[in-house]
């Protein structure tokens, strides 16, 4: 079985010996605090690198177990239930289920080659239908691929301060970029009153760390270590610290170096195996990040086919997870956790099955 479903990195990405060693020296200068008990806030001086990274204060930072749960801690703190969210259609499944999950009422916002479509946004708001918040993946989406274009990054931030909505960035993939030039994050944008970001290290260093942050107001910070501290007391301080001593010995920027290497291979490979797939197929592949997104032509279904796709030995996402409704002719592969050999036979598997449905 080739499996596209999972959007995790390949093996070759995770550096045992790198975590190892920079563990064992955490361990080594600070035992005492890294085995005990902690703050809900996360390893302070993880908190306070992350603070230095994005030019802000510690205060403003919380570490979570993964950037996911920083989102869940907004839903239940930051927002009520019947609050109106503005998600990305289509969006990651987790936090279109999780929305749910919390009972927020969902403003479904349509994606371009460029974005989301920020006309379609401000329309509704125009028409009384504000989000208190917008969550939006900027950079190489999951799970359409795409990256926010610079001009629809200025006109969602001044949507943000005209209709006095959040935005919430997670960017858990902008450093894996392929080609093209680095566009300036909508929390640089916008500025600390009108834009949360949220990251973590688990596309760029491993996610069994389970090591991801978000930086808010520090008021909201406070109150999400709160919640924190009600959850579980304190979060696990070793593989934060362990993420620090990567960071602060400067080992992060040539992981992450490799690990793009990494995925460019895959996303090469894939978008090569994009001509064994039926005629009409739909795809623009990414400029970075761990996915590819396919619409297929006609009244295909990508739903009623995955059975198929398995039994020939493939599996993948079926786009309709990341919507509301609809949307059965799309899917996401990941080509991310695979090898490129498996990749191209992968490729071909999935391209008999959809060309003998046509």
């Amino acid at each position: 079985m080739i499996s596209f479903a999972r959007g995790a990195p390949a093996p070759e990405a995770l550096d045992g010996t790198l975590i190892a060693r920079c563990a064992v020296a955490a361990l080594e200068a600070d035992p005492t605090v890294i085995l005990s008990y902690g703050t809900g806030g996360g390893y302070p001086p993880l908190r306070t690198w992350l603070a230095g990274h994005h030019g802000t204060t510690a205060d403003r930072v919380l570490v979570t177990n993964g950037s996911l749960e920083a989102y869940v801690f907004l839903l239940q703190s930051f927002l009520s239930p019947g609050d109106l969210i503005g998600l990305e259609a289509p969006t990651y499944d987790r936090a279109l289920l999780q929305a749910r999950m919390h009972g927020m009422e969902i403003l479904p916002i349509p994606m371009e080659d460029d974005g989301l479509d920020v006309e379609v946004l401000a329309a509704a708001c125009a028409a009384g239908r504000v989000p208190r918040l917008v969550y939006t993946i900027p950079n190489f989406h999951n799970p359409a691929g795409t990256t926010i274009s610079l001009g629809k990054r200025q006109t969602l931030v001044a949507l943000a301060e005209q209709y006095g909505f959040w935005i919430l960035e997670d960017d858990p993939y902008g450093r894996l970029r392929f080609e093209g030039e680095a566009l300036p994050s909508l929390y640089e944008m916008g500025g600390p009153d009108r834009v949360m970001f949220s990251s973590s290290f688990s596309k760029t260093l491993a996610p069994g760390l389970r090591v991801g942050y978000l930086i808010a107001p520090p008021d909201l910070i406070g109150t999400l270590t709160t919640r924190a501290n009600q959850t579980y007391i304190s979060p696990a301080h070793l593989p934060e610290a362990a993420v620090f001593r990567v960071c602060e010995d400067g080992l992060l920027d040539p992981n992450i170096a490799r690990v793009t290497d990494l995925m460019r291979v895959r996303r090469d490979a894939m978008a090569d195996g994009l001509r064994h797939m039926p005629e009409g197929t739909r795809c623009t592949p990414p400029q970075g990040g761990f996915f590819m997104w396919l619409e297929l032509p006609g009244t295909m279904s990508a739903d009623a086919l995955l059975p198929v796709a398995t039994e020939a030995g493939v599996i993948y996402v079926a786009g309709s997870a990341c919507f509301m409704e609809g949307h059965q002719n799309t899917l996401r592969l990941a080509y991310s956790g695979v090898s490129p050999e498996e990749i191209t036979v992968g490729m071909e598997r999935l391209g008999d099955v959809f060309r003998a449905a046509v």
